[in-house]
């Protein structure tokens, strides 16, 4: 049996309690799939560093573990001259970090090392006997036939988190396959059966655009991988919010099951990219949760995109760090996930757009027939709902829907008339599946440059 004591929160043989206040059986980790959360935004925890650091441009991927008494965050970091490295920064709660000052693993540490690589990133650090086991991906040059860069899962190790030396590659893609690329290791413990369980993404170049899917390998001593016989864990879904997958995270029970957050873009090849959760108790059979995706690009510094995340559940609540991107840089944020009677997703939060133009969310799942948005703006405007219209592929004003021997013909949109006072505005509606929130700002606004706006939703 494998006891991962440094690393309660991680692959323990205690796992923290359960959401539903429960034994940590197989079908409470079931229930996660169907449990309504509500989601609070902290904003963002790690920022790029200043000019000439190793991390000028981007701080992404955050992997975090719980180490004793503080947490270890470490991320991929690029330089204003495109180099990718990997950074740590500490912690005591998870909010405030402290960046260690030098990147821990550098290309140039794995070309000493004897392979042919430009570029690291994507770090999962797990802690077992003393030792970190860092692993991550590299742009290894395949050798012949092949003759093309193509992600491979490294492992380098360290007795004190800093110092790493590079053991190698300790997974390889597959040439002309789903796995022709691997990225976004993930690794944790399955307690039942003893192993160690890596989550990966595997990317399919046999036909443009790259696909992207989820894979599972095991070991038992973190250095040799197997894959399974059928180790396709997740793909994307068609028509839905994760058309296509990105980031990968990952959070063990124990014995009863794992959690996984992964990215999703949707619409198709526009890099709209959101953050949804799926479930197993068995660590190979996932369930998608019911009202992803969790985490929407809410704030003004995550606007474009929230990817890549790394989780944790830990005193009742899913705690999760993750990308945000502007436009400009990649930041490191933070967020929770609370199980709840009622689901709450952040829309807006402090949003800027300009009179006249039009700010339009990220996609909510609508698996409700309920649904009440809190707005705040401090100019008017309107307020609308566009639902996703299967058949056209596009989002709608105005849809049909049979419901009950009934035909609904209809569209939502409000005027919003007080500038600074939050409307509540209660549709009840037809089931849907998926739906947006739209404002438009009165394009007359003299003296007004901006427009702030604020939303959240509750769906039941």
């Amino acid at each position: 049996m494998i006891v991962v004591a440094a690393l309660p929160f991680m692959g323990s043989t205690s796992p923290s309690p359960m959401p539903t206040g429960g034994s940590s059986s197989s079908s409470t980790i079931l229930d996660f799939v169907k449990t309504p959360m509500i989601t609070k935004h902290y904003g963002m925890v790690l920022d790029v560093g200043g000019t000439g650091a190793f991390d000028e441009m981007k701080a992404s991927n955050p992997t975090v573990i719980r180490d004793g008494y503080i947490y270890r965050m470490y991320y991929t970091a690029q330089d204003a001259y495109g180099t990718w490295t990997i950074g740590m920064a500490t912690s005591i709660n998870g909010f405030t970090w402290t960046k260690h000052t030098s990147p821990v693993i550098t290309p140039s540490m794995v070309q000493d090392a004897g392979y042919d690589v430009t570029e690291v990133s994507q770090p999962c650090v797990v802690k077992y006997g003393g030792v970190y086991y860092l692993f991550f991906h590299a742009d290894l040059m395949q050798p012949a036939p092949w003759n093309k860069r193509r992600g491979t899962i490294f492992l380098a190790n360290s007795t004190d988190g800093v110092h790493f030396t590079i053991v190698g590659p300790v997974l390889y893609p597959i040439r002309n396959s789903m796995e022709e690329g691997l990225v976004q290791p993930y690794v944790v413990y399955n307690e039942k059966t003893d192993m160690w369980m890596m989550y990966y993404i595997g990317n399919d170049f046999r036909s443009p655009p790259v696909r992207n899917r989820v894979f599972v390998a095991y070991s038992s001593n973190l250095i040799d991988w197997s894959r399974p016989e059928d180790n396709l864990v997740l793909s994307p879904t068609v028509g839905d919010w994760d058309l296509r997958l990105f980031g990968l995270g990952a959070f063990s029970f124990g014995s009863s099951g794992v959690m996984l957050a992964y990215s999703g873009e949707f619409p198709f090849k526009s890099f709209r990219i959101n953050v949804g959760l799926a479930f197993s108790d068995d660590f190979y059979t996932f369930y998608r949760y019911y009202y992803n995706p969790v985490l929407l690009g809410a704030m003004e510094m995550e606007k474009v995109r929230v990817s890549d995340s790394s989780i944790m559940f830990e005193g009742g609540r899913i705690r999760v760090w993750y990308d945000g991107y502007d436009g400009s840089k990649v930041r490191i944020f933070y967020a929770e996930l609370l199980p709840a009677e009622i689901n709450i997703r952040h829309v807006f939060i402090n949003r800027m757009v300009s009179p006249g133009d039009l700010l339009a969310s990220d996609p909510i799942n609508g698996r409700c027939t309920t649904i009440r948005i809190w707005f705040h703006a401090d100019w008017k405007g309107k307020v609308k709902i566009e639902v996703w219209d299967e058949e056209e592929g596009d989002w709608a004003d105005y849809w049909n829907y049979e419901y009950y021997e009934s035909v609904y013909s209809t569209g939502y949109e409000y005027y919003y008339d007080k500038p600074c006072k939050i409307e509540v505005y209660t549709l009840e509606i037809a089931p849907m599946r998926m739906f947006r929130v739209l404002f438009m700002p009165d394009p007359y606004a003299p003296g007004v440059d901006m427009v702030q706006v604020s939303c959240w939703v509750v769906c039941a």
